[in-house]
């Protein structure tokens, strides 16, 4: 199941990147999906949202053979939706990686019964060099129904950080699930004064990251789970390109690769089918993204390698000549899933930009190393009682 979802996200990737596949005649099914991308890109924001496209009865269905599936964990996917947005002041196709006109969001949510949208459990947001971020942690307690995750811990952590000084506000407010605002520089500058990041001895690789005696794993931040150096720079061959420069070799070879299949309308939308050959486009995508790869979470990077050798589909509707939704089947990556498990990504092009959240609490390194000194000190002293 992890795989499948992994794989399908490589894939969704691949489709991604179909922006500019040639200069098509805008009534063929080639130039619908060149168009629709391309109006994309002329937009400056964007927001995807990522969730299955089925109740959860069909999830149980799809995956009650698998290891300790319950259907308390289909009623969990069923609800759960990722999205994410992206803004900038100038059209998305024109974007560089160090342009400072840009805005990130990312939200998780919960609890969604039907096409209702559920409470948001994860917030992040990015804006003028300024990370905002918000937790549920009730809300993410409330996901592990078994006990198995290990969830139930953080309502026990709530209620720890209720008996905290009230000049730990901003911590108690990210607690309960209000925003916070975090200066990455701070946190980075915090760091390097207790001995990790570049002062350390260790080499610097253009990302703020560090070997040798700076490690994470070696700093006090780093023994608490936080990095000891947030990434402050992007590689040069990301940060001087373009999006769409980035995507031309991945471009080149859909153009030749894809088959595209008009499957007609359907509420109010242009349905097509994207016939991909998965592990060769895959292959593409790690020449397209050169140093960019390195970046990737463990299990995405894996991912690539792991890509079904065959040909696989995915649904596209294109409403108002903009792409609108993809639909890709994860039975496609997964031979134990029963029958069919969709996977939609929506896309809002033209979305409202990411802002700053109001009211968000200034959240400094000194007071979250204060709040955990503070903990372990009542710790201690409890254990010497």
């Amino acid at each position: 199941m992890r795989k499948g979802l992994a794989a399908a996200g490589v894939v969704a990737l691949i489709t991604a990147g179909a922006a500019a596949c040639g200069s098509e005649e805008p009534g063929t099914p080639q130039g619908k999906v060149t168009n629709a991308f391309t109006k994309l890109g002329e937009q400056k924001s964007v927001t995807m949202g990522l969730s299955f496209d089925g109740t959860p009865e069909q999830i149980y269905a799809a995956l009650k053979d698998q290891d300790d599936f319950k259907r308390a964990d289909a009623d969990m996917l069923g609800g759960l939706r990722v999205s994410t947005s992206f803004s900038a002041d100038k059209a998305l196709a024109e974007v560089k990686g160090d342009d400072k006109g840009t805005s990130f969001g990312l939200e998780v949510a919960g609890g969604a019964t039907g096409k209702s949208e559920g409470k948001t459990l994860v917030g992040v947001r990015s804006v003028d060099q300024k990370a905002y971020v918000q937790v549920d942690l009730k809300g993410l307690a409330a996901l592990d129904t078994t006990g198995d995750a290990g969830l139930s811990d953080l309502t026990g952590m709530l209620n720890s950080v209720d008996q905290l000084p009230s000049s730990f506000a901003s911590i108690k407010t990210l607690a309960k699930g209000g925003w916070v605002s975090i200066d990455p520089q701070a946190f980075a500058d915090f760091a390097k004064t207790l001995g990790g990041g570049k002062g350390s001895g260790g080499s610097d690789d253009g990302f703020g990251s560090s070997d040798g005696s700076g490690s994470s794993e070696d700093s006090p931040l780093g023994g608490l789970g936080l990095p000891s150096d947030l990434p402050t720079a992007l590689p040069t061959d990301l940060a001087q390109k373009t999006f769409a420069e980035l995507l031309a070799p991945l471009q080149k070879s859909l153009a030749k690769d894809a088959k595209i299949t008009d499957l007609g309308s359907k509420d109010g939308a242009d349905h097509l089918k994207v016939s991909l050959p998965a592990r060769t486009l895959a292959q593409d995508i790690e020449n397209s993204l050169g140093s960019m790869t390195s970046m990737l979470p463990g299990d995405l990077k894996k991912s690539l390698d792991d890509v079904p050798n065959k040909t696989v589909s995915l649904d596209l509707a294109v409403k108002g000549g903009k792409l609108n939704h993809i639909s890709v089947d994860l039975a496609q990556f997964d031979d134990t899933i029963h029958g069919s498990l969709p996977l939609g990504l929506s896309i809002d092009g033209g979305a409202d930009p990411v802002k700053a959240p109001s009211g968000a609490q200034q959240l400094n390194p000194q007071d979250l190393m204060g709040a955990v000194m503070s903990q372990l000190g009542d710790l201690m002293g409890n254990k010497d009682a």
